[in-house]
């Protein structure tokens, strides 16, 4: 099979992730009221889906048809702008949610609004290029997502447990409908680095949030401790993502974002759990997500296990360390819940397990291949 070449990822994409770097911090601050429940945090998880949701949208177009003409740079920046306000309109206080609230009705406007404008690119994309089939699917899809949240928008439809099922329209329709997609037109490269750059923002607000509620000035050992559990985490997903995966190949793409969004979701749940641990008030509450967030992002970063490389594919027997470890791991964690030294130490033992695991995992895969060991010194790609 040939090598699928990356297709580059524009400035104006990157111009566009400085809003949803706005969007991730706003976001995690929105939990920082004084009142958290259950409804709070399905508030908070159900907002990281939206986010992520509208960011993918904008990936799958730009991967496919995006190439930085006047139409895709002005409506890109159209989109920026929405999404930035509706950063500021990120709100997980339950209460605010009732029919016809202001900022349940703004919140919605805004959410269309982003949606319209993706259905927008598509249709000057195909005026272009011509109506293809696929293109002719993803603006229905996209004018779908941005008619899905007007009864909330309008004040017609109470905002509870089951409604805000509608958010999740976006995860499920693509289900149903991919089969009638052309797969063969999404550029894997370079959904690979998007994914792998939206994923490095999410750890800059974790960077952020421990630094501010740890510093050396309160915490030098612990705000230490929980800086490097928080980067070996990223050190395994980067592992997994940029040495294991096969980047150059012609396949569908769509299980390796629903991965990233557990990723997604599982790094910001884990950044409030951080800041929550801080303060003896919601210290429980902080546990929880803390542990949660580890679950969510290590189910996420294996779930991308099946676009490896051939030789580096798990393993029954990788599977089993990783599982049992993990397992392990979190049930000291459980125990040692109320013990915040122990608990950080438990995350650092448990993510260079991991590492370790990885590592050796690609060496017996090459030696059971007979392909030699890559040299350091040469400082090539996999220097594993």
């Amino acid at each position: 099979m040939p090598k699928i070449l990356s297709k580059r990822v524009s400035n104006y994409e990157l111009f566009f992730d400085l809003a949803v770097v706005l969007a991730i911090g706003q976001l995690t601050s929105a939990m920082h009221i004084s009142h958290i429940g259950g409804m709070e945090i399905f508030a908070f998880i159900m907002a990281n889906i939206i986010l992520f949701n509208v960011w993918i949208n904008e990936v799958f177009y730009f991967n496919k048809y995006g190439d930085s003409r006047i139409h895709d740079i002005y409506t890109i920046i159209a989109l920026m702008f929405v999404i930035g306000n509706i950063a500021l309109n990120f709100d997980v206080d339950f209460d605010h949610f009732y029919a016809g609230s202001s900022v349940v009705r703004i919140f919605n406007l805004l959410l269309m609004a982003a949606y319209a404008i993706i259905a927008l690119q598509h249709f000057l994309k195909g005026r272009k290029l011509g109506f293809s089939q696929d293109i002719k699917l993803s603006m229905w899809t996209q004018i779908i997502f941005a008619l899905a949240p007007a009864g909330f928008a309008l004040g017609l439809i109470p905002v509870n447990l089951w409604t805000m099922g509608i958010y999740l329209i976006p995860n499920l329709l693509p289900l149903l409908t991919q089969r009638y997609f052309d797969h063969r037109s999404v550029n894997f490269p370079h959904a690979v680095e998007r994914l792998q750059l939206v994923t490095i923002l999410t750890f800059g607000e974790t960077v952020i949030g421990i630094i501010k509620t740890y510093p050396l000035s309160d915490s030098l050992f612990l705000g230490a401790l929980f800086f490097f559990g928080m980067a070996t985490l990223f050190v395994f997903y980067m592992g997994q993502t940029f040495l294991n995966l096969n980047h150059h190949q012609e396949t569908a793409s769509t299980a390796l974002f629903y991965a990233h969004l557990l990723i997604f979701i599982g790094v910001n749940v884990f950044t409030v759990g951080t800041e929550f641990l801080a303060d003896h008030h919601h210290a429980d509450l902080g546990f929880i997500l803390f542990f949660c967030g580890i679950i969510s992002f290590y189910a996420g970063v294996l779930a991308t296990s099946p676009y490896n490389q051939d030789i580096y594919r798990l393993t029954k027997k990788a599977w089993l360390q990783y599982g049992l470890t993990l397992a392990l791991a979190l049930g000291l964690m459980l125990f040692f819940r109320h013990q915040q030294l122990v608990l950080v130490l438990i995350l650092i033992v448990l993510n260079r397990l991991m590492m370790q695991f990885s590592i050796k995992n690609r060496r017996r895969a090459r030696e059971r291949y007979q392909i030699p060991h890559p040299d350091p010194n040469q400082n090539i790609r996999d220097f594993s």
